[in-house]
């Protein structure tokens, strides 16, 4: 399995009452490289954040992320246009939820490129823990995206904010498919060094680093591991022993 790890594909298009097909964009030669990793390209499966079709409006705020208003099916089918929009030749979509009726292993198999949906990093863990996917992953021979929160999950440890708290938290066993882990959405600038909010960010990321090395990388950033070695695209800072390090930046 070859895992891009991404902060955002920007796909679909959410205007806060409809998610919307987008052509991917092509930062840091993102789109250029997926392709070059994908020779075939027949089907797309598409893993939810969320197992119910749709999230009710009485879950608890920390589980529902402002997304009442698709159904995963909705998300699932603007992505997939998104992709072929984008130049990619995707003919079959498979969406995995509460509704998927099919032969997980089988399917995943069959897949070219595998979508893991972002948003509540529990539930996302545990729906791919549900599926058994740490244990089918390594006979995937395909390509797998892991985007937004979902990046953080191949890792052995994977740390666990409460709905965007930056002190209440815990550190959670990951898929334990990688020895090292990966934040998205660090947009670090220099005017940040005065955000105490960000600064308790940093300290936070630099206290996990004590139990695992961290990659964290900009919105327009992308990781590329092939398991024989990492390629860093765009801005990236590395957190280890509790010091960072800016290790790369845009456009190389």
């Amino acid at each position: 399995m070859i895992i891009f790890y991404t902060s955002m594909l920007g796909c679909p298009e959410n205007n806060g009452s409809e998610v919307l097909p987008k052509v991917l964009d092509n930062d840091n030669g993102f789109v250029d490289v997926l392709k070059s990793y994908l020779p075939k390209q027949k089907t797309l499966m598409f893993i939810t954040n969320r197992w119910q079709q749709q999230t009710p409006k009485d879950q608890p705020e920390d589980e529902v992320f402002n997304d009442y208003h698709y159904t995963n099916s909705q998300y699932a089918e603007a992505v997939f246009e998104s992709f072929r929009m984008s130049g990619f030749g995707f003919d079959k979509l498979i969406v995995v939820d509460c509704d998927y009726k099919g032969n997980f292993q089988k399917d995943l198999s069959a897949s070219q490129l595998l979508f893991i949906q972002g948003g509540h990093t529990p539930r996302g863990l545990k729906i791919l823990k549900d599926l058994q996917f740490d244990k089918l992953a390594n006979g995937f021979n395909g390509v797998a995206i892991f985007t937004g929160t979902s990046a953080k999950l191949p890792a052995s440890k994977v740390l666990s904010t409460h709905h965007g708290s930056k002190t209440d938290y815990e550190i959670e066993d990951g898929l334990n498919l990688k020895n090292y882990s990966v934040r998205p959405h660090f947009n670090y600038y220099f005017k940040l060094h005065f955000d105490k909010k960000f600064q308790v960010r940093i300290k936070l990321l630099k206290d996990f680093s004590k139990h695992i090395d961290v990659y964290a990388i900009g919105s327009n950033s992308f990781i590329i591991d092939d398991n024989r070695q990492k390629q860093i695209f765009g801005t990236c800072y590395q957190f280890k022993n509790k010091k960072m390090k800016k290790i790369c930046k845009n456009n190389k």
